[in-house]
């Protein structure tokens, strides 16, 4: 049981050795300290607060981008750029951008994203009996009885798929999980076991509310997205109508616009056949009108 700070600093004093007056003064104190860590918890719910009025949609996974971490200064060498959309608004799970306008976007370490996602998703994440994927929320060392024959050891973690539109496990030769090996797979240290989440889908690309009810019933804030706002090494905040009272942060615009991959060049290619279509339409209708004109003309010098 925790005990509160009140009751702490009133048990630790000795009650043979301090006056009814000495005692007050000590109690008085104590109010005082767990008043003031009372509100500095309500100042950080405030400040939080606005992200209940959003739901979190990722929107690319960066590979080689390093990002540190505000919160800690650990570095992380790949990156996750995610977008808030207002809730009161239809987030679409199959848009790539989830919405167009309202938004702030951000970027923040892939080990910091997959780890506070699984906290979220918890009993949800599937599960393989030989395979605890929830230790591999960020780079660790792959424990095994078998190896390559070498003695060398492995490590697993999150990494981008080539397409960076996906978050999937990896195996690594290194212990910050940066280079792969090219001679061994996981299926050969693993007794033929496929590495779960390996072609993708670690984490949802689908839109996930910021707020909840928990086991209580209470509406809250989920801690997944208060732990994202925190530890994004960048914030661009310019179309967003609800913001922390701190202000729009604008400083990283520029660089997650950077980091996004280039538009399809799909539908830019189909507007230029279309057109050039058009033309050639448009082109045979005036020769063949031509056409007509001068074959009438040569018909009437003719006779």
């Amino acid at each position: 049981m925790k005990l509160s700070l009140l009751a702490f600093l009133f048990a630790s004093v000795s009650a043979r050795t301090v006056s009814k007056q000495n005692a007050a003064k000590v109690l008085s104190n104590a109010r005082r300290l767990e008043d003031a860590n009372n509100g500095d918890d309500a100042a950080e719910e405030e400040e939080y607060a606005f992200l209940m009025n959003y739901k979190l949609k990722m929107r690319s996974c960066v590979s080689g981008e390093s990002v540190v971490d505000p919160e800690t200064g650990e570095y992380d060498y790949n990156a996750i750029v995610f977008r808030l959309c207002p809730a009161s608004d239809d987030c679409e799970d199959e848009s790539v951008n989830g919405c167009s306008e309202g938004y702030g976007d951000y970027i923040v370490g892939l080990n910091k994203f997959v780890e506070a996602y699984m906290e979220d998703q918890g009993e949800n994440m599937q599960q393989d009996d030989n395979f605890n994927v929830e230790e591999y929320a960020e780079c660790r060392e792959y424990e095994n009885e078998n190896d390559d024959g070498n003695g060398n050891q492995y490590y697993i973690g999150p990494a981008c798929t080539e397409d960076g539109t996906d978050v999937m496990l990896q195996l690594f030769s290194d212990e910050a999980c940066q280079y792969v090996p090219e001679d061994v797979t996981f299926e050969d240290i693993s007794n033929g076991w496929s590495m779960p989440y390996g072609d993708g889908g670690l984490v949802s690309n689908y839109c996930t509310g910021c707020a909840g009810y928990d086991d209580d019933g209470n509406y809250e804030l989920k801690e997944m997205c208060e732990q994202l706002y925190e530890n994004s090494a960048g914030k661009c905040e310019t179309e967003m109508e609800t913001f922390s009272y701190n202000g729009r942060q604008e400083g990283y615009c520029e660089r997650i616009l950077e980091l996004l991959p280039a538009p399809s060049g799909g539908g830019m290619v189909g507007w230029i056949i279309f057109i050039a279509v058009g033309a050639v339409m448009i082109g045979y209708v005036v020769w063949s009108k031509q056409k007509k004109t001068t074959g009438s003309a040569s018909e009437g010098l003719m006779a």
